[in-house]
């Protein structure tokens, strides 16, 4: 039977608590506090630390989805990348387009609820995509 060495057992508890105390941490982060009462000092929450975890806000379950795809364009804008109007309302549209596959599990019951708390007036299943041609693909070949 193979036996661990003890100083690596001990290495992996002790890497093991380090990430245990880390999880402690973030989940303190994210709790509700009482601010009025509350007057130590808090590290600031990274949103990054908050993509695909249910939060408080979170109604359905694929709210956590739907937060976590609108988070993750907000930082892409935040980072210099300008999107276009037509991009703006293709992502909207796309948005709606899979919500079914955002809200897996309560899209087929409660999908009017759904609809209702992101004030959407339609869903529909697909989504048209149409992209300017390049000139240099609609170029003719010279004789």
């Amino acid at each position: 039977m193979f036996s661990m060495h003890a100083s690596v057992l001990n290495e992996f508890e002790k890497h093991a608590e380090r990430l245990r105390e880390a999880s402690r941490q973030r989940k303190a982060a994210l709790e509700y506090k009482n601010l009025v009462d509350d007057t130590g000092d808090h590290e600031a929450v990274e949103v990054a630390d908050t993509l695909g975890k249910r939060q408080p806000s979170d109604v359905f379950k694929g709210d956590t989805n739907l937060r976590t795809l609108r988070t993750l364009l907000k930082m892409v804008d935040e980072r210099g990348w300008e999107r276009s109007a037509h991009q703006i309302q293709f992502h909207s549209s796309f948005e709606r387009c899979v919500s079914r596959v955002l809200y897996k599990g309560e899209w087929e019951t409660v999908r009017h609820a759904i609809m209702q708390h992101n004030s959407w007036e339609k869903c529909n299943s697909e989504v048209m995509i149409s992209t300017p041609v390049s000139s240099c693909l609609t170029a003719q070949p010279q004789p």
